[in-house]
């Protein structure tokens, strides 16, 4: 197995192995690693089945059952479909996911990593880009950090901030996600670094701020955040397995691409832990 790092802040891609068969202790020791260290890891040429697929989660954490009843497989209910034809946008190609997000802030628990296993791709584009918050806090300036230092915000699965189309809810999946509070910054428990914990799809409002002063705090970090040098792009391969730590990153989907060639993942959530 080889591992090589990405240039600039994140990103690691692995080659050599294949996760549909037993993979050694120290090979997975080194993947988990490069995760953590990279916090984006890319293990190329894999060819798993959805049940294979939720078995080689397990190497890297615990997954979790999507909350969203029709997004699940019925052969692993931790795998979903992640595809530009799909109930949010009818009989038309809708790319899902298209702003700045952080999978899972609406819940008390956010899924720590995402997992996604490339399944169909367009003829071109269609890259997933990446932020890394650990990056973007060490690099804020002194006073923004201190305005937001020791805040917390309040992320909704529908905020009055959203800014992209989610799936509409039952009754009993509205029960499952109540509102939530998270800290603007948050401490990594494996490294005790910090990283900057935002999403910008979900976060209604900074608590203690009334919304006017909230909106104009919120988009003076977005507008930070969001500066290219703090990004990194993945061009997807077929059989690419991507995983991301949502604890320290954020990732969008590209549009540059045909919406009516098929671009489909299929997707495992690992449990976390409430953010501190």
């Amino acid at each position: 197995m080889h591992i090589e790092a990405q240039p600039g802040h994140m990103g690691a891609i692995a080659s050599g192995v294949d996760l549909s068969k037993p993979v050694a202790d120290a090979d997975c020791e080194q993947l988990n690693s490069a995760l953590m260290t990279h916090h984006l890891l890319c293990i190329r040429d894999q060819d798993l089945a959805p049940p294979q697929f939720a078995a080689a989660a397990r190497l890297f954490g615990t997954p979790q059952i999507q909350f969203l009843n029709d997004y699940r497989l019925e052969e692993a209910q931790e795998v979903t479909v992640i595809s530009n034809y799909n109930k949010l946008g009818g009989d038309k190609p809708h790319v899902r996911a298209t702003h700045w997000h952080s999978d899972d802030s609406y819940f008390a628990e956010p899924g720590r990593v995402t997992m996604l296993l490339a399944k169909a791709l367009p003829s071109s584009g269609g890259g997933t880009h990446f932020i890394d918050t650990m990056a973007v806090l060490d690099a804020m300036p002194e006073n923004l950090r201190a305005k937001i230092a020791g805040r917390r915000a309040v992320h909704k699965y529908l905020s009055r901030r959203n800014v992209a189309k989610v799936a509409i809810r039952t009754p009993e999946e509205e029960a499952l996600t109540p509102d939530v509070s998270h800290p603007l910054i948050r401490t990594i428990s494996e490294t005790g670094r910090q990283a900057l914990y935002i999403n910008p799809n979900r976060i209604d409002h900074i608590e203690g701020l009334d919304n006017a002063q909230s909106d104009a705090l919120l988009d003076e970090v977005y507008a930070f955040a969001f500066e290219e040098r703090f990004q990194h792009r993945h061009d997807w391969q077929l059989g690419d397995l991507v995983m991301w730590d949502n604890a320290c990153t954020m990732h969008r989907a590209g549009t540059d691409f045909d919406v009516t060639e098929l671009r489909e993942f299929h997707r495992v959530l690992l449990q976390g832990r409430v953010p501190q």
